[in-house]
């Protein structure tokens, strides 16, 4: 009876476990985005926080902030690098997002939204109102304003104008709330991170086969998301930058077309293998030299010389050059990873770009590393862990 009971009460504290795992994984779905953003974060970034630790000896902390190391330099990281990083992340996504809906035509919101404050700043207002001064208002009696408000046009103006406040007010809050998931996130997995997970495969990982899993999924995520992707969006940065500097010289007739949008999608074209980021900007020289011969300037072929000396030279060697070498890792084949990065965002949206890749390291190193143990009951060779 006593074994009895205990496997029942056994039973109920696994049901109600579970019951509880489901809840968390409900709302954390709730939130997939950000937290497969803070995942990219928190490997963008560790790489720096593990060299500030490794040059940092305590001899540089007090007495006092000895016990906060690990705070004090995950705040440091967060503050000098990914800080700088998001705020010129956003200011990207700010000049790419007019010139793509300018490509595809699809600006009309954008149109209307400009119209509207335009007619704000030029007086368009409803007509009671039209032309009213404050002296004006105080002048008139409580009966005079009661009838000024309750005018059709007037409370259609006030309805519409409290709408756009509180939904401007909603948009900045949820960035706000975002944003401070992200951070947050990131900095209790680079201060809490390792001590969880050692905890983790003390307690639930007799056969150490999940601590393989998780260092071979650890390894290659910080090559894929540190490496290339992070390599992609900066030189996707410097990309739109250096375009954006280009057409500020040039003339007109070989100017880059929306150079916002070139200088994103030349950073995309860091992801694929071999030709990498040369399959944009060598048709875009293309075309730059048949506007420069059809204009007839003899000075306009200068100009693109000038263009491709700066994609190949500043956008596409420096970063490599810069970055490339932090990348450890090339155990994923590069043609599932191009198809990771294709169908990521098709499927899951604009997060995907992260999630895809994930996802394929996570399936590639269960079979790496799980399945053989499924299947033989051995655990994995560590020393063999990395092998083809």
């Amino acid at each position: 009876m006593k074994r009895s009971t205990r496997f029942q009460q056994r039973s109920l504290f696994a049901l109600g476990g579970l019951g509880l795992l489901i809840g968390v994984a409900f709302v954390l779905v709730q939130f997939r985005a950000t937290l497969i953003f803070t995942v990219f974060l928190y490997y963008a970034s560790r790489p720096i926080y593990r060299k500030l630790e490794s040059v940092s000896t305590p001899s540089y902390f007090s007495e006092y902030s000895l016990p906060y190391r690990r705070q004090i330099l995950a705040v440091t990281t967060i503050s000098v690098f990914l800080l700088p990083f998001l705020l010129l992340f956003t200011y990207t996504l700010v000049l790419v997002v007019p010139a793509v809906q300018q490509f595809i035509g699809q600006n009309d919101l954008a149109s209307e939204y400009l119209s509207a404050i335009q007619s704000a700043d030029s007086g368009g207002l409803p007509e009671p109102i039209t032309g009213l001064q404050i002296s004006d208002l105080l002048d008139m009696s409580p009966e005079e304003i009661v009838t000024v408000l309750n005018a059709p046009s007037v409370r259609t103006w006030i309805e519409q104008t409290l709408g756009t406040l509180i939904s401007s007010i909603g948009v900045f809050a949820d960035v706000g709330i975002q944003a401070f998931l992200l951070l947050t996130g990131t900095y209790y997995l680079l201060t809490d991170g390792p001590r969880l997970s050692r905890w983790l495969f003390d307690h639930f990982d007799e056969s150490g086969v999940v601590e393989s899993y998780a260092i071979a999924v650890d390894d290659e995520l910080s090559s894929i998301l540190f490496g290339n992707i992070l390599n992609a969006l900066v030189t996707g940065i410097i990309g739109i930058v250096v375009f954006s500097a280009y057409n500020s010289i040039s003339p007109a007739a070989v100017q880059v077309p929306f150079a916002p949008l070139v200088g994103a999608l030349t950073g995309a074209g860091s992801l694929i293998p071999v030709v990498g980021m040369k399959i944009v900007y060598f048709p875009v020289g293309a075309i730059l030299a048949v506007g420069a011969v059809a204009s007839g300037q003899a000075t306009a072929i200068g100009y693109v010389l000038l263009f491709l000396i700066l994609a190949f030279v500043v956008v596409d060697t420096i970063p490599d050059f810069l970055i490339r070498p932090y990348v450890s890792g090339n155990r994923t084949h590069v043609g599932l990873l191009m198809f990771a990065y294709i169908l990521g965002p098709i499927v899951f949206g604009a997060y995907g770009i992260f999630l895809g890749p994930i996802l394929l390291v996570l399936v590639a190193q269960f079979f790496r590393t799980v399945a053989p143990y499924v299947a033989t009951g051995e655990p994995p060779d560590q020393s063999k862990l990395y092998e083809y």
